[in-house]
């Protein structure tokens, strides 16, 4: 016997031989074609809702399956209609390679094959083929893990994988929704791709480096055929749909090359019915030359309508070196948005209105260089460019040039600081560039480096401004410079001036102006882009009326400092007021809240500010010193100095270190100090707070000065006052030997001059800021008030002396208040406290008489004048009328002496005239002024006169409420009276109306003038 054949008939009677055996012959009786043609049609009936058909050519566990006639059923309704069909279906493999850490994937393959996708009645037909799971069991949501970042083989791999489709066709089709019909044919794809032996596959873009060669080629041979059916739209066309990418680093140097020809010159569509035609396509030609060690774009044009609007050309240098050189730029840009806009026509009512037109060029832009030292440069140019949307507002670009050149270095890995913010940038130079934009024009240029530093200008004209802010308007025209050494600190130099300017302020419209400013300051950086001090060293502003007169001068110089910690300063704040100039430049809703103050102000009212505030967390603390010119009152030293601190997350403590106000040469002089605090109580009394206050006021002069507006002073008053929570304290003092005052028009007929002397005062004064609703204190009898009858309270109100200009006679003294041998002129008790003073013992020696007052009340209730009220009683005694009179008219008039009582009561002193109640009781009075009194009540005529004839007059009652005067005039009965008979003994008029009365008044005065 052959010892070969020996040998072998030896190892086949063993064991292990024979259980081999075994097992090839069960794996070739289960794995082949005529067992998979039984069983796998048999398994997806069982596992899925649909059925299969086909006929295998092979089926290896080790190998892969290969399937010809491939057809794959859904379930009802739609079991006759295959979902999925092919002429050949194959998957091939090669397990085997796995010992040698191979993945090899040899094929995935569909040809001839369709991808039927079907609706109908709300029913997909994939949904179909897959039978429904049974209801799970909701599992516990897993704690949330770090996102995974790569996937770990543990083994070492090397992967190969081959996908072919060829022939391909895809169809959708749907009975409910807009989209009805889609279809895509003769779809092919070849992919292939081989990795480098890998432990981990990285989810990021670091996986390339694993890839050795990849290639991927879409529809190489053939346009395909697209046909798509909407409610909007249908397109049925043929178009090209290429694109071959191709690398492959296996090879020394590497091979790359990238093609397509997607899209299109003529793409014809139908919208609603309507033909549109369009254009847009993307060819591309970019491949590796070994030979040359240089990628080439020998092709990168994107057209749109047939034009090409971006058109690349260029190549890539050195690429297996250690810095490749690139030359990329645009070759041709011709963007005719007007060919474009003759498309969108065809779209009208279907998309927005829109006009569209002009020129766009991109042509000479680029980048070259290697990866350390580049130059990109953009170049823009645009012609009568214009578009409009809608009703939006229309833009207009009449011209713009854009030229600007960088020097790059994308090795740079230095972290970004404050002197250098922009990444990879070494330099930069903008060539004088413009744009006209609706009318405005904006043109700048300027260069950076790192030695040289920054230098830019910047100029706008005939800028719009409401095109950008509604409630601003006026035509903006501003030049700006910024230079730098670097971008730690930027300085900014800028002149603006904005013709017709405007603004709005709720509903009112300022009327034109002309406002200039200038602005030199620096702006410093701490980081990249972290603006931390604004330094200006000079800000002017000024407005002027429309003619060129001034209205306004501010003058600004100071710092911001930001961050955690701000802080902010002026040294100083300077503003000048024209204010008869300004006023003409104010909106309505602002002259009606300075014309009032026009006289206070003056014309030229001038303000000086030196101000620092600083913040921290919630602390914050201000310090301002104040000084102020206000020539309408004559004030040239008005000067605040103050000094607070303010507290908590929504301002709930205010610490008033110093208040100060000083004037007129340190007469005048105010203080407060303390704190205002929230508590959380309800119905604070100063506004949300509670206060602990101290307040003084005073004028002090120890010699007659003159302050203003013809006042003169000397002596020492004032008023001091603590708050402490609902309740005011203090007092009120005067030691004055003078105050004198004139109208600066003396001497002269319309001269008018006042003296007062020796005004004593001490008043105390509590006031309960609690106190909201109040009731009358002026309604019902004298009982209210507790009265200590035969014991007066000492007089705390005492002038000596007061000495005036006659009422009605120019250039006549006159004494109102005449002082005694004995004692003032003039002497009053007066206490203020529960919101009311009540003035007692009040005597006043005038006209040679006497006036006393009695039972005056005087309530503020809550300091709201609508709950204001007054009443007091006076006695006149004894007082001759005739020094009212001119001298040469006093010894015409044979008794001018006067005896009378008056009762006044007033509520509501918002209007103090209508809600005036008055009662003039008269009891003696001389026959001239009687005759006077009543000639005032009623018409003078032959009656009248009889009766006064006949008649003399008893007493005289006038009474006053709401308006209308009503007046008794009760006669003695004489021998005349026998003639002449009155009812009643009086003549009366009733609801005259007051101002009918002061004008009878006022001319029956006059009589005793002429």
């Amino acid at each position: 016997m052959n010892p070969i054949l020996k040998v072998s008939l030896g190892i086949a009677k063993t064991k292990t031989f024979r259980g081999l055996f075994f097992l090839f012959l069960l794996y070739k009786s289960l794995f082949n074609a005529f067992t998979a043609d039984l069983i796998v049609p048999e398994l997806v009936s069982r596992f899925t809702l649909g059925r299969m058909e086909g006929n295998f050519r092979s089926f290896s566990l080790f190998f892969g399956i290969e399937i010809e006639d491939f057809r794959l059923y859904p379930g009802t309704p739609f079991e006759n209609l295959p979902m999925v069909e092919a002429k050949r279906l194959s998957l091939r493999y090669n397990l085997p390679l796995l010992v040698f850490g191979k993945l090899r994937i040899s094929e995935i393959g569909l040809t001839g094959g369709k991808i039927q996708i079907e609706e109908s009645l709300g029913r997909w037909n994939f949904v179909s083929f897959l039978k429904q799971n049974k209801a799970e069991t909701k599992e516990p949501v897993p704690e949330p893990k770090p996102p995974l970042t790569e996937i770990k083989t543990y083994l070492p791999l090397q992967a190969s994988v081959y996908i072919n489709l060829d022939a391909v066709e895809f169809q959708l089709k749907r009975d409910t929704g807009s989209l009805h019909f889609f279809s895509v044919q003769d779809l092919s794809l070849q992919t292939e791709l081989e990795t480098n032996r890998f432990t981990t596959i990285p989810l990021d873009l670091s996986v390339l480096n694993q890839i050795d060669h990849i290639l991927l080629s879409l529809n190489a041979s053939k346009p395909i055929p697209l046909d798509l059916d909407s409610t909007e739209l249908r397109w049925k066309q043929t178009i090209p749909l290429s694109l071959r990418f191709e690398w492959d680093r296996t090879v020394s140097p590497e091979m790359f090359l990238f093609t397509t020809d997607i899209g299109k010159d003529d793409i014809l569509l139908e919208v609603r019915k309507k033909p549109v035609q369009l254009g847009l396509r993307l060819l591309s030609d970019i491949h590796y030359d070994n030979q040359l060690d240089q990628v080439k774009l020998n092709q990168l044009d994107l057209r749109v309508l047939g034009q090409s609007w971006l058109s690349f050309s260029g190549s890539i240098l050195d690429v297996s070196k250690e810095k490749p050189k690139v030359n990329i730029s645009v070759e041709k840009s011709n963007m005719q948005l007007t060919v474009l806009q003759r498309s969108l026509d065809q779209l009208s009512g279907i998309i927005p209105e829109m006009k569209l037109s002009g020129d766009l060029s991109l042509e000479g832009t680029g980048i070259r260089g290697d990866w350390q030292n580049a130059e990109a440069n953009l170049k823009l140019k645009a012609n009568q460019l214009f578009l409009k949307i809608g009703k939006s507002k229309a833009h207009s670009i009449p011209s713009a040039l854009i030229d600007i050149v960088s020097q790059l270095n994308f090795a740079d890995t230095k972290p970004q600081t404050a002197e250098k913010p922009f990444p990879y940038i070494n330099s930069i130079v903008m060539a004088p560039s413009h744009i006209n934009y609706n009318g405005a024009s904006l043109s700048f240029f300027g260069d950076y480096s790192e030695p040289k530093g920054l230098n830019f200008h910047l100029s706008v004209d005939k800028l719009q401004l409401g095109d950008y802010v509604s409630y601003l308007g006026g035509k903006l025209k501003m030049d700006a410079d910024i230079l730098a050494e670097s971008f730690v600190s930027l300085s900014v130099q800028t002149n603006a001036k904005i013709d017709g300017f405007r603004y709005q302020l709720d509903r009112s419209r300022s009327p034109s102006s002309l406002l200039g400013l200038s602005l030199n300051a620096a702006l410093l950086f701490d980081r990249p882009f972290g603006l931390s001090e604004i330094k200006i060293s000079d800000l002017k502003l000024d407005q002027k009326t429309i003619t060129g007169n001034k209205a306004l001068e501010l003058d600004l110089r100071g710092n911001v400092q930001l961050g955690s910690q701000l802080s902010a300063t002026l040294t100083p704040l300077g503003l000048d007021v024209y204010t008869s100039n300004l006023l003409l430049v104010l909106p309505l809703v602002l002259k009606e809240k300075v014309s009032p103050l026009q006289n206070l102000l003056g014309n030229h009212p001038k303000l000086k500010l030196n101000a620092r505030y600083s913040g921290s967390g919630n602390s914050k603390q201000i310090k301002a010193d104040l000084g102020a010119e206000l020539p309408g009152l004559e004030l040239k030293d008005l000067k605040l100095v103050t000094d607070l601190s303010l507290s908590g997350n929504d301002t709930n403590e205010i610490l008033i270190k110093t208040l100060k106000i000083n004037a007129f040469g340190g007469i005048f002089n105010l203080g407060v100090s303390g704190n205002l605090k929230k508590t959380g109580k309800l119905k604070p009394p100063l506004g949300p707070y509670f206060g602990n206050l101290d307040l003084s006021f005073g004028l002090v002069s120890a010699t007659k000065e003159y302050l203003a507006k013809g006042i003169s002073f000397q002596g020492d008053l004032g008023l001091n006052l603590k708050i402490r929570d609902y309740d005011i304290t203090g007092e009120f003092f005067s030691k004055v030997p003078v105050i004198a005052y004139n109208n600066q028009k003396c001497p002269g007929e319309q001269c008018q001059a006042y003296l007062l002397e020796d005004i004593i005062a001490k008043i105390p004064i509590q006031h309960n800021l609690a106190r909201n609703v109040e009731d009358s204190l002026i309604v019902g009898d004298k009982s209210i008030f507790i009265k200590n009858y035969g014991r007066n309270q000492p007089a705390n109100l005492t002038i000596g002396h007061v000495l005036g200009t006659h009422p009605s006679i120019p250039n006549l003294p006159f004494e109102y208040v005449k002082r005694q041998k004995e004692g003032p002129g003039l002497t009053a008790s007066i206490e203020y406290k529960e919101n009311y003073a009540n003035i007692e013992s009040l005597r006043s020696y005038s006209l040679d008489g006497l006036v006393l007052g009695k039972n005056m009340v005087f309530n503020l209730g809550n300091l709201d004048p609508k709950s204001m009220e007054f009443r007091g009683n006076f006695l006149i005694r004894d007082i001759d009328l005739k020094q009212l009179m001119a001298p040469k008219v006093r010894d015409k008039i044979d008794d001018g002496k006067l005896k009378a009582d008056l009762n006044i009561s007033v509520r509501d002193l918002s209007e103090p005239v209508a809600n005036l109640d008055l009662f003039f009781s008269i009891f003696q009075i001389g026959r001239d002024f009687g005759k006077s009194a009543l000639n005032v009540i009623s018409p003078q005529n032959f009656i009248i006169d009889r009766i006064t004839d006949s008649y003399t007059i008893n007493k005289i009652d006038v009474s006053l409420s709401k308006g209308l005067v009503y007046a008794d005039v009760y006669f003695n009965r004489s021998l005349l009276s026998l003639l002449v008979n009155l009812e009643d003994g009086k003549i009366s008029q009733q609801r005259m109306p007051l101002a009918n009365f002061l004008k009878r008044a006022q001319s029956e005065i006059q009589t005793y003038q002429e």
